[in-house]
This record gives structure tokens, C-alpha cells and sequence, in this order.
């Protein structure tokens, strides 16, 4: 019986320290904004290797539609996002782009 209490102990001894010792940073990211636009990449010589599209209904009747695309050129990696909020006539109200390049991670903040 104290054998399994010693084993149950040092047990829960050696998972809180090794728990304690992983740290997450939530500031750190592996997608870098760019000014690149798909034209940008394109011409670049990326080539579009996936494409997403989502929808979503918001209670006032818009449509947030979602596009993600992946291009990649050799070991580069950019994923570009395209957000477009449309009414009910397929009027479009607003349109975002954003591509972000895939690099090493890095530690974000002021001026990232």
C-alpha cells in the first residue's frame, strides 16, 4: 500500500514538473503579413496549390464569404486570405485581402 502511494506521488511530483517546464507562448506566430496581392504571386511564379471557400449567414441577413488560398513556389509558402461581406442582392458592402508568407517563427509585437 505505500509502495503505490510513493509511486502515485512521485508520479503526480514528476508530471507537475514537467508541465511546468513547457511554456506556450501565445505571441508566437509562423505567418508574416505581406503587401503581396494574388497578381503579385502569381507573377512571381506561385502556383495556387489550394482553395477554400466559406460562408457565413449573419442574423441581419449579410453573407461573410471567406476564400483561402494556398501558393507556393519552390519552399516558399504564402496563404492568402480574401474576406467579402455581401447583402441580400449580392452587392458587395466590403472586401479585405491579406497574404501572409510562411516563415520561421517569431516572437510577434509592436511593428510585426
Amino acid at each position: 500500500m505505500v509502495k503505490r502511494k510513493l509511486k502515485l506521488f512521485l508520479s503526480v511530483i514528476l508530471f507537475m514538473t514537467f508541465t511546468s517546464l513547457v511554456n506556450a507562448n501565445p505571441n508566437t506566430d509562423q505567418w508574416l503579413e505581406s503587401e503581396k496581392t494574388y497578381k503579385d504571386l502569381i507573377n512571381e511564379g506561385f502556383e495556387v496549390k489550394s482553395y477554400a471557400i466559406n460562408n457565413i449567414e449573419t442574423a441581419n441577413g449579410l453573407y461573410i464569404l471567406l476564400f483561402v488560398t494556398v501558393l507556393q513556389k519552390d519552399n516558399e509558402l504564402y496563404e492568402c486570405q480574401e474576406y467579402q461581406t455581401i447583402d441580400k442582392m449580392i452587392e458587395t458592402l466590403d472586401m479585405t485581402l491579406i497574404c501572409k508568407e510562411l516563415v520561421q517563427p517569431y516572437e510577434r509585437g509592436l511593428g510585426t
